[in-house]
């Protein structure tokens, strides 16, 4: 009897687990007027209909051909080859994912978190977040990045590809310029964890 009494406690209290696990709140997007990106506000605007262009501030040198034998024949990036977009969210929240939403395929994308406000477009120390070192999008296809921290500000990094097609020629020097294609995106949403305490 007291065998078929325990029994039916822990058949109970695993039950109460499952319901637990099974009824945690699902997390909630933030809202567009709890985000803030200076550089591109369209990103955090919650339409799906406007896009926001990243562009890289840098370029390709490449050398002459014809002195493909010197000791300085290369290319040199000048500047960066990605682009960063920074979001900040008004107070500290712990974010579970962000969706982004492309129009450009997207070759590798990063995303690092910070608990500081940003203060002049910087902030004290971002972390980079580990769950997708590298994350890949062909045709739009939504990215997911897993977040699992509080976060204040936001720093999403895309490599660009280099413009062959916009490539110009110095006539004295015989180099070629190449610049970067810019980064085409629709939106990126942040969601919160619900059983979030601070």
């Amino acid at each position: 009897m007291l065998g078929r009494i325990y029994s039916w406690h822990v058949y109970l209290a695993i039950g109460a687990c499952l319901l637990t696990v099974g009824c945690a709140p699902l997390p909630k997007r933030i809202a567009a007027t709890h985000l803030s990106c200076e550089a591109y506000p369209k990103l955090v605007d919650d339409d799906l209909a406007t896009t926001s262009f990243l562009k890289v501030k840098g370029f390709v040198e490449k050398d002459n051909p014809a002195y493909r034998h010197s000791l300085r024949y290369g290319d040199w990036v000048e500047g960066k080859h990605k682009t960063e977009a920074l979001i900040q969210l008004d107070t500290l929240t712990n974010v579970a994912y962000i969706q982004v939403h492309p129009v450009s395929n997207i070759y590798r994308l990063s995303v690092d978190t910070s608990t500081a406000e940003m203060t002049n477009e910087k902030s004290h120390h971002f972390e980079p977040v580990t769950s997708h070192k590298i994350a890949r999008s062909e045709n739009g296809k939504v990215l997911r990045i897993d977040i699992d921290r509080p976060v204040r500000t936001l720093r999403v990094a895309i490599h660009v590809n280099r413009d062959l097609a916009g490539a110009t020629r110095e006539p004295l020097t015989g180099k070629t310029k190449v610049s970067f294609e810019d980064v085409v995106i629709r939106e990126i949403r942040v969601y919160q964890s619900q059983n979030f305490t601070k």
